[in-house]
C-alpha cells in the first residue's frame, strides 16, 4: 500500500461497505475500501436476507450464489406456550423473491467479495483508520497497514464501520437512543428435531423467546432469550450445554443440539445518529443506526443505505450532479428507518413479556391480528422491505394532467388522458415508493417472458414509457418520439429508456434507439396504472423518482433539473 488518491474511501468491509464498493465498482468510480479485520466474517451474525436486498444482488448480476445456498422460507411457524398457534405463509411480498431468505452474514460477505474481485477490486484488509483531516476541501485519512502509516486523499469518506464507528468518532457525530433490557444467546449449531427445513420458527414460552431457522449445510441459527439474572464475565461465552438447557426450556419442539460452530451472547439497542452527513463524511449501516436483531432488518437496512447513496455519489463525483444531491440521502433514509425503529420497539416489547397477564394479552392479540389477511400483508411488507417508501424528498416528483373530459381537450392532448386512464394512474406506485417488479415482459415478440427489471437498471435510471392499453394516437406518438430523442441524445449515459407496449404490434410511427418491452399480458401496465400513456423514471435503487401522465418532455426536464443532473452529451 502507498499514499493514495481516490474519489471515495469506504471504511468497513462488512455487508454495507461491500455493497457500496460493488455499486461504485460497477460505475467505474475510483475508490478504496479498508477494514481492520484480516478477511470477511467467518460467523453467521445476521441471518435473514430481505427480498429487496436480493433484488440488489440481482441488479449486480450475482444472484445465483444466493439462490444456490440460501434457505428460502415458506412460512413463519408461531408457537404460543407449548402448542402451534399458527403457520403464516409469507404475504404482501411483491417481488421476484417472495420469501425471506436465511443465509449467514459470512456467506453474504463471501459472495460480495467474490463479485468485487470480478470487478477487479480488492479490500485492503489489516488496514486501520486512525485519523481524519477534514480541514481542506478533500478529506485526508491517516491509516495504518502492516504497521506502516499511509494517507488517503479522497472526495468523500463513507463510514460503514459498524456500531463502534471510528469515522463517526473522529468527526464527532453524536447518536441517541436506548439499550433494551433484553439479553440473548445466538448459536450456529446442528439441530436434530422435527423442524420443517423451510419454516422459520418463533416460540413464545412462559420464560422467554426462542427462534430457529435453517442455514446452509444442514445447520441452524438459534436465538434464545436469557434471564436478566444471567451475567457474563468479560470474554466469557456460553457453552453448548447451557444453550441446550435453555433450548429445552423455551423451544416447544424437542431437539438435540450438536456441532457448535459459533455461540455468543449480546444485548440489543435502538440507536441512531442525529446526522448521517457532515461535510464530505457520510455514515451508513450500523455506523448510522442500530436496531434490534429481532426485526431481521439490521443488515438489510445497511444494504438499502448503500444502494440509496451509491448512485448519488457516482453522479456527484462524475460532476453530473451538484454535491447538494447527497443531502437527499439523509432525508430519505431517515424516513425508511422510522418503520424499522418502530418494529424494533414493538418486537422487543412483545418478545420479552413473561408476566402472566401480559403474555395472555400478547398471545391473544397475535392470534387475532395474524388471522387477518391485511395484517399478514403488512407484516410481509415490513419484513421484506418491499413496503419501504419516503414521502418527502427534494428529488422525487410527479405530474398528472387533467383528464381530457374535464379539460375539454382532444383525446391526444398533452395535458391529460381520459378519466379511466387518469383514475388507473392513481393506483400505480407513487414517487418515493419502491418500484415493483413484474413478470411477463419480453424484449422481442418471440423471446420468453422475463422480469421487468431483469438487466434493465444496472446502475442507471430507467425511463419507462407506457403506451397504454388502448390505441395511442399518432400525435401522442410524435410527442413521445420527441421526448425519447431528447433524452437519448442528452442523458443516454445515465438513463436507459424503454417503451412498454401492451401488444406485439409496434406502432408504425414510433422511433426510438432505446429498448422496446412487450407487455402482451398487460401485467406491467396494470401494476403501474398505465391504462393510458404515462411515464415512470425509476432510480438505480429501484425507487420511483418521477412519474407523469401523460409523458411530457417539459415536465420531465423540470424533474431532471430538480435531480440536479447536467447533460451528459
Amino acid at each position: 500500500m502507498t499514499n493514495e488518491n481516490c474519489d471515495v474511501l469506504i471504511v468497513g468491509a462488512g455487508p454495507t461497505g461491500l455493497m457500496m464498493a460493488l455499486e461504485l465498482a460497477r460505475s467505474g468510480l475510483s475508490f478504496i475500501i479498508i477494514d481492520k479485520k484480516k478477511t470477511t466474517s467467518e460467523i453467521m451474525k445476521a441471518t435473514a436476507i430481505s427480498p429487496v436486498a436480493l433484488e440488489g444482488f440481482a441488479d449486480l448480476n450475482y444472484i445465483k450464489p444466493f439462490e444456490k445456498h440460501g434457505v428460502f422460507t415458506n412460512a413463519l411457524s408461531i408457537y404460543l406456550e407449548g402448542k402451534q398457534a399458527m403457520r403464516v405463509p409469507w404475504r404482501g411480498i411483491e417481488s421476484r423473491f417472495p420469501q425471506i431468505c436465511l443465509l449467514g452474514q459470512n456467506y453474504v460477505e463471501r459472495f460480495q467479495q467474490e463479485r468485487l474481485s470480478q470487478f477487479g477490486h480488492q479490500v485492503c484488509w489489516n488496514t486501520t483508520l486512525v485519523d481524519l483531516d477534514t480541514s481542506q476541501d478533500n478529506p485526508v485519512a491517516l491509516v495504518i497497514h502492516n504497521q506502516n502509516q499511509y494517507t488517503i486523499t479522497c472526495r468523500y469518506v463513507i463510514g460503514c464501520d459498524g456500531s463502534r464507528s471510528k469515522v463517526r468518532e473522529l468527526v464527532s457525530i453524536p447518536s441517541k437512543g436506548k439499550k433494551y433490557p433484553s439479553h440473548y444467546i445466538i448459536a450456529d449449531v446442528k439441530v436434530d428435531g422435527d423442524f420443517r427445513h423451510k419454516d422459520w420458527y418463533f416460540f413464545f414460552a412462559k420464560k422467554g423467546f426462542c427462534s430457529v431457522g435453517s442455514l446452509p449445510g444442514e445447520r441452524s441459527g438459534i436465538l434464545l432469550s436469557l434471564s436478566k439474572k444471567r451475567t457474563f464475565q468479560q470474554g466469557e461465552q456460553p457453552v453448548l450445554s447451557e444453550v441446550q438447557t435453555l433450548f429445552d426450556e423455551l423451544c416447544d419442539i424437542p431437539g438435540k443440539l450438536s456441532d457448535p460452530y459459533w455461540i455468543s451472547h449480546f444485548h440489543t439497542y435502538n440507536i441512531s445518529v442525529k446526522q448521517r452527513k457532515k461535510g464530505r463524511i457520510l455514515l451508513c449501516g450500523d455506523a448510522a443506526h442500530q436496531v434490534s436483531p429481532l426485526t431481521s432488518l439490521g443488515m438489510n437496512s445497511g444494504l438499502l443505505d448503500a444502494r440509496n447513496l451509491a448512485w448519488k455519489l457516482v453522479l456527484v463525483c462524475r460532476d453530473i450532479a451538484a454535491p447538494a444531491l447527497l443531502d437527499s440521502y439523509e432525508i430519505e433514509q431517515n424516513q425508511t428507518l422510522k418503520e424499522v425503529k418502530w418494529l424494533s420497539d414493538a418486537n422487543e416489547h412483545s418478545f420479552s413479556m413473561i408476566g402472566l397477564v401480559s403474555r395472555e394479552i400478547r398471545d391473544h392479540l397475535t392470534q387475532l391480528m395474524m388471522g387477518f389477511e391485511p395484517v399478514k400483508k403488512l407484516f410481509g411488507g415490513l419484513m421484506s422491505q418491499t413496503a419501504a417508501r419516503f414521502r418527502k424528498s427534494p428529488i422525487i416528483d410527479e405530474y398528472a394532467g387533467l383528464p381530457w373530459h374535464i379539460s375539454k381537450a382532444e383525446h391526444w392532448d398533452e395535458h391529460g388522458g381520459c378519466l379511466k386512464a387518469w383514475s388507473a394512474f392513481g393506483h400505480g406506485p407513487q414517487a418515493g415508493e419502491r418500484a415493483p417488479d413484474v413478470f411477463g415482459v419480453t424484449r422481442d415478440a418471440r423471446s420468453p417472458d422475463r422480469w421487468l427489471y431483469d438487466g434493465l437498471l444496472e446502475g442507471r435510471h430507467a425511463l419507462l414509457i407506457f403506451l397504454g392499453c388502448e390505441h395511442c394516437h399518432h400525435k401522442n406518438i410524435n410527442q413521445i418520439n420527441n421526448l425519447l430523442g431528447e433524452i437519448n441524445s442528452l442523458y443516454s449515459d445515465w438513463i436507459q429508456t424503454a417503451v412498454v407496449l401492451s401488444s406485439k404490434k409496434l406502432p408504425p410511427h414510433l422511433h426510438t434507439d432505446g429498448l422496446i418491452l412487450y407487455d402482451v399480458h398487460q401485467a406491467a401496465h396494470q401494476r403501474y396504472g398505465a391504462e393510458g400513456n404515462c411515464l415512470y423514471c425509476i432510480r438505480p435503487d429501484r425507487f420511483v423518482g418521477y412519474r407523469s401522465i401523460p409523458p411530457r418532455l417539459d415536465k420531465l426536464q423540470n424533474y431532471l433539473a430538480k435531480l440536479l443532473l447536467k447533460k451528459t452529451k
